[in-house]
C-alpha cells in the first residue's frame, strides 16, 4: 500500500491544521461582517453544467466519474469517453453556486451574497501554490447590476487579508469589456473571442512573444496578432485612459476608474488597486470588471485569489439574464504567503502538554488540566519511555509548552 498522496493531493497534519483552522475562521470573520451567508454545495456536479461551452481551460482538466452498475456498458463498440463517463468534480464553486441560485432563487435574499468555503479539483500540473485538490473561500453577489458589486467584493477580500496577517496586497483589476472592444479593434471575430482571451490570460507567463506564437499557432491573422500586441503595449505604458483608442466605450472605462477610485478609499494600509490590462481570467464566463489579488512582499508571484463579473451565467440555467460577481481566495496560496512571511500561529493561543503518570489518580490529572485551560489548550499524555522524542514530536504537532502534573511547572519545549 502507498503511503504517499495521489499527485497533486496534500496531508494536513495538527499543525498545518491548526492554522488553516485560524485563517478560515478570520476569513468567514470578515465575510459576515459584510453581510455574507454561507451555503454549501455538492462536490459532485453535473457534466452539462460544467461543460457548457465557457468555461474556459477548466474543461482541459476537469475530473470525470465514471458510470456505475447497469449504467456501464463496456461491451459496447468503439466506447468514446462520454459513454462511460457521467459526472464530473466541481472545477471551482461558481457553477454549482448558480444551480443552486437558481433552484432555490424564491426562497433567498436579493441581491444574494453568498459565501462558499469548500474544495474544487482540476487535474493540471501541480506546481508551488496550485494543487489538484485545493480550498477555496468564494464570495458572490447574484442581483447587484451596478459597480457597487465590485467594489463591495474587493474591499471585503482585502478586510480578510487584513484579518490573516497578510501586511500588503496589490489588486490588479481589468474589464472583458474592454477587452472585447479591443479585440474586435484588432480583428478578430466574436465567435473567436474566448480562445483569444485564454491566450492573452498567459500574458505574465509566457510573455507577448509566447502569446503570438500561440495566437498564429492557432490560425489568426497576423494583422490581428500585430494590433493587438500594439494595443497591449501601448495600454501597458499609457494607462487605462488609452483604451478609448482601440474602440473603447467610454463608459467601460468611467465604470473602471469609479471601482479604482472608491476602493482605493476604502482599503487597508499598504494595500494598492490598479489597472492591469494582462489580468483576464481563464474561465469564459466572465462579463466585465475581472481581479486578481498579488502579495509582493512575500516573494510568491502567484496571484492569492481571483474572480470578477460573470453577468450570463444565469442565463444558462432559467434563460434570463441575473447580474453575478465574485471572488475566489485561494486558501492553499494563502497559507504559502503566511509561511514565506514567516506567520504561524494566528489566534494566540499556547498550546500545552501536560505529562501525567500512570499511578496518578484520575480525578487529580483532570483537576489539573482544568487548571490549565484557564490560560492554555491542554491535552494529556502518559509520561513517555522517551522523553526528548516525545518533546520533538509534540514540537512538531503544534505544542508550544509541556508541565508534568506532579511538578505543575511550565516550560517552553
Amino acid at each position: 500500500m502507498k503511503t504517499t498522496p495521489v499527485k497533486g493531493c496534500l496531508d494536513y497534519l495538527p499543525k498545518d491544521m491548526e492554522l488553516r483552522g485560524q485563517v478560515i475562521e478570520r476569513i468567514l470573520q470578515a465575510y459576515k461582517k459584510n453581510g455574507f451567508l454561507q451555503v454549501k454545495t455538492p462536490v459532485l456536479e453535473n457534466l452539462e453544467n460544467l461543460t457548457s461551452g465557457d468555461s474556459g481551460d477548466n474543461k482541459k482538466w476537469m475530473f470525470k466519474t465514471v458510470k456505475r452498475g447497469a449504467k456501464l456498458d463496456l461491451t459496447k463498440p468503439n466506447l468514446t469517453e462520454d459513454d462511460i463517463t457521467e459526472e464530473g468534480l466541481r472545477y471551482d464553486l461558481t457553477v454549482p453556486l448558480a444551480r443552486l441560485f437558481t433552484k432555490n432563487r424564491n426562497d433567498l435574499t436579493f441581491p444574494f451574497k453568498s459565501i462558499q468555503i469548500d474544495d474544487s479539483f482540476r487535474a493540471e500540473k501541480p506546481q508551488e501554490g496550485r494543487n489538484r485538490q485545493f480550498t477555496q473561500c468564494d464570495i458572490d453577489i447574484w442581483g447587484e447590476p451596478t459597480v457597487l458589486g465590485e467594489i463591495e467584493i474587493i474591499t471585503t477580500i482585502m478586510e480578510a487579508y487584513k484579518n490573516v496577517g497578510i501586511p500588503d496586497v496589490v489588486c490588479k483589476i481589468s474589464s472583458r469589456k474592454i477587452l472585447t472592444s479591443i479585440l474586435l479593434w484588432c480583428g478578430f471575430n466574436q465567435e473567436s473571442l474566448n480562445d483569444v482571451c485564454i491566450i492573452v490570460d498567459k500574458l505574465d507567463k509566457i510573455g507577448i512573444d509566447g502569446c503570438k506564437k500561440e495566437l498564429a499557432e492557432m490560425g489568426f491573422i497576423a494583422k490581428a496578432i500585430d494590433n493587438l500586441t500594439g494595443a497591449i503595449a501601448t495600454i501597458s505604458a499609457e494607462g487605462l485612459q488609452s483604451c478609448a483608442k482601440f474602440g473603447v466605450n467610454q463608459n467601460d472605462v468611467n465604470e473602471l476608474l469609479t471601482i479604482i477610485n472608491t476602493v482605493s478609499k476604502f482599503m487597508p494600509k499598504n494595500y494598492q488597486i490598479k489597472f492591469d490590462i494582462s489580468i483576464v481570467r481563464g474561465q469564459g464566463y466572465y462579463t466585465g470588471a475581472v481581479i486578481e489579488m498579488y502579495c509582493p512582499s512575500s516573494g510568491f508571484r502567484g496571484a492569492i485569489g481571483g474572480g470578477g463579473r460573470y453577468d450570463k451565467m444565469y442565463y444558462r440555467f432559467a434563460g434570463q439574464d441575473v447580474p453575478a460577481v465574485g471572488y475566489g481566495l485561494g486558501l492553499d496560496s494563502v497559507l504559502l504567503v503566511l509561511s514565506k512571511l514567516g506567520i504561524t500561529n494566528l489566534s494566540g493561543n499556547k498550546k500545552l502538554a501536560l505529562i501525567y503518570r500512570q499511578e496518578e489518580p484520575i480525578e487529580n490529572i483532570m483537576q489539573i488540566k482544568n487548571n490549565f485551560k484557564k490560560e492554555y489548550d491542554v491535552s494529556l499524555f502518559p509520561f513517555p519511555k522517551n522523553f526528548k522524542e516525545f518533546l520533538r514530536r509534540a514540537k512538531l504537532n503544534g505544542f508550544d509548552y509541556f508541565a508534568k502534573t506532579d511538578k505543575q511547572v511550565v516550560e517552553e519545549i
